[in-house]
C-alpha cells in the first residue's frame, strides 16, 4: 500500500482529482433538474432529504462504512481515488447547489428546451467524468469496489449481472425514501457501466 502511494504518478491524482469534482458538478446540475442521476448518488440524496443531512455528510458516512468490508477483504480497489471520490462527490454537490442556488440556476432551466439540453450535457459530462476517473486507475469508490468484490465471490456469475442486480437494490432503496424515480436513474442503471466502458475505451485507448 505505501509503496503504491510512493509510485503514484502526480499528473493522474490532478486528473482524478478534477474528474471527480466534475462529477459532483454535474450531478448538481442533475438533482435541480430532477430527472434522476446515477444509482448510489440517487439513493443518497433520497435518504439525505428524508432524513434532513446535507448529501455531503450522509454520503461520507455511508461511504466509510461501505470502506470498511473494502479495507478488510479488498484493499487493491484502494488508491487516492478512492478517498477523493468517498469525500469530495457529495460536498461538491452540497458547494454546487449552494451556488446555482444563489445564481437562480432553477430559473434558467424553466424552457423546456433548454432543461432537455443541460440534462443531455450533463449526462455527457458525468460519462466522461467518470471514465478519465477509471482509466487513472488510481483507486475505486466503495460502492463500485463492493460490487466488484461480490462478483469475485460468484465466479458462476458475470459481473454484469452483479452490477445490475446491486444497482436495482439501490434505487429500490431510494425510491423508498423518495418515493420518485427519474428517467435518467433508470437509464443509468440499465447503460451506465457499457457506456463509461466504451467512452473509457475510446477516449483512452492505449497503443
Amino acid at each position: 500500500m505505501l509503496e503504491k502511494i510512493k509510485n503514484v504518478d502526480i499528473k493522474k491524482v490532478f486528473i482524478t482529482l478534477i474528474s471527480v469534482i466534475f462529477m459532483g458538478i454535474s450531478l448538481s446540475v442533475l438533482n435541480i433538474i430532477d430527472w434522476g442521476m446515477d444509482p448510489f448518488t440517487y439513493m443518497n440524496v433520497s435518504i439525505s432529504g428524508k432524513i434532513g443531512w446535507t448529501l455531503g455528510n450522509w454520503q461520507i458516512l455511508l461511504n466509510v462504512l461501505m470502506f470498511i468490508p473494502v479495507i478488510i477483504w479488498g484493499r487493491k480497489h484502494i488508491g487516492i481515488g478512492t478517498v477523493f471520490n468517498m469525500v469530495l462527490v457529495g460536498y461538491t454537490v452540497d458547494f454546487c447547489m449552494w451556488i446555482w442556488g444563489k445564481v437562480g440556476l432553477a430559473k434558467y432551466l424553466e424552457n423546456t428546451v433548454v432543461y432537455i439540453i443541460a440534462m443531455i450535457i450533463m449526462v455527457a459530462v458525468f460519462i466522461v467524468s467518470a471514465a478519465t476517473y477509471m482509466a487513472a486507475d488510481l483507486g475505486t469508490a466503495p460502492y463500485d469496489a463492493l460490487s466488484m468484490m461480490i462478483s469475485e465471490k460468484l465466479p458462476k456469475v458475470s459481473f454484469t449481472v452483479v452490477r445490475l442486480l446491486w444497482d436495482v437494490i439501490t434505487v429500490v432503496i431510494g425510491f423508498i425514501f423518495s418515493g420518485k424515480l427519474g428517467v435518467v436513474t433508470v437509464l443509468m442503471v440499465l447503460f451506465l457501466g457499457k457506456t463509461v466502458e466504451i467512452v473509457r475505451e475510446k477516449l483512452f485507448k492505449r497503443a
